[in-house]
């Protein structure tokens, strides 16, 4: 359904899991990749969480909980929580208002905060080689599965909209709009930061701020995650700067969604790891849809969008997608799924190394 989906992009995450759940040609291939990886990443995990449970879990009942000072340093609970936790047996507090509140042990829940993430660090050193792989992979094998030549991805940007925005000067160089984001969030995720943001916001232990961290992350990157997953698809274009730009700028909020989704489901610790193979399999299933409705403009089947019907996505609405463009549509899919498309004379795919993305040296090529 692109027509549908393209009306809210973050669903292609979904797409994505859906894809590598039912698709043998794709899952199998990416899997094995990182499978012994991960058995033995886990295992490691396991081992180290059995062997530190009682010792950490005595550190956060004492320093972290019980608010007694760490190296002469106060690390525990303050405010209404702190105060929470004094008056609480067992350091089981209750969130909430009224019948609507649930008991939450904080001595768990703050030991569990603090482990998930030291096991997903240990998984991610074990697989993060071949996981680097496994995402490129994923993301081919989708291009592949769509049965179309290298062709049908490298017709060139094609103009949607009939009054497209112009870039100002310095938007495509060091120090633009989307260069500055990326130098804050670099800045919110360097480890000195994150021990700052740890000790004041989420060592107080308010069950909300924790939980709202990703979130603020997540937002902050959006744009630049959405972008970095779709290079593969700018480069086969051959989108010059400009026009990677314009495009972006045009459907930023498409990508600012994106991204945020691809984003939040790749900071759930250990399973984000996974997420983050299917995040990729849902930006080439976005792309193939946007290229299909680039087909529609390059074939006049669509002309280009007028400012009052471009929509909060970019792509126009759905009552664009009449019974003509639907036809339009299938005789393109029809036209193209005609061409010889074999991957071992003419490949749309060429995998060298291990990483993601033609523009970055020594890394796996995609498309």
């Amino acid at each position: 359904m692109p027509s549908e989906l393209l009306q809210f992009p973050p669903l292609y995450t979904l797409v994505g899991i859906y894809r590598i759940l039912t698709d043998p040609l794709v899952r199998t291939p990416v899997l094995d990749k990182i499978r012994h990886a991960s058995i033995r990443g886990l295992i490691v995990g396991a081992l180290y969480a059995a062997g530190t449970w009682r010792p950490m879990g005595w550190f956060v009942r004492r320093f972290l909980v019980g608010g007694q000072r760490f190296l002469g340093i106060g690390l525990g609970s303050r405010g209404k929580v702190g105060e929470a936790v004094g008056e609480s047996m067992g350091g089981v507090v209750h969130v909430g208002m009224g019948r609507l509140s649930v008991p939450v042990d904080l001595v768990l829940y703050t030991h569990m905060l603090v482990l998930l993430p030291q096991l997903s660090s240990i998984l991610r050193f074990f697989i993060y080689k071949n996981l680097r792989i496994a995402r490129s992979r994923a993301y081919a094998l989708t291009v592949s599965s769509r049965g179309k030549p290298s062709e049908f991805w490298s017709q060139g940007y094609v103009e949607e909209w009939a009054n497209p925005p112009k870039p100002r000067p310095g938007d495509m160089v060091k120090g633009s709009r989307r260069s500055t984001e990326a130098r804050w969030v670099s800045w919110i995720l360097w480890w000195p930061t994150q021990i700052v943001i740890r000790h004041y916001l989420l060592i107080p232990l308010s069950p909300n701020l924790p939980l709202l961290a990703p979130l603020f992350t997540s937002t902050l990157r959006a744009l630049t995650t959405a972008e970095y997953l779709h290079t593969p698809y700018f480069d086969i274009k051959g989108m010059s700067a400009e026009e990677r730009w314009r495009w972006v700028e045009e459907r930023k909020w498409a990508y600012r969604s994106f991204g945020f989704a691809a984003s939040v489901l790749e900071s759930i610790p250990i399973l984000g790891l996974f997420l983050s193979i299917t995040n990729r399999i849902g930006a080439a299933m976005w792309a193939f849809d946007l290229e299909k409705r680039q087909h529609l403009f390059s074939h006049q089947a669509l002309q280009p969008l007028p400012p009052s019907q471009v929509g909060f996505f970019g792509s126009g609405g759905v009552s664009n997608t009449d019974l003509n463009i639907q036809a339009a549509e299938e005789e393109i899919e029809r036209r193209w799924s005609q061409k010889p498309h074999d991957d071992s004379t003419s490949p749309a795919i060429e995998l060298q190394g291990s990483g993601l993305g033609v523009s970055e040296a020594g890394k796996e090529k995609v498309l």
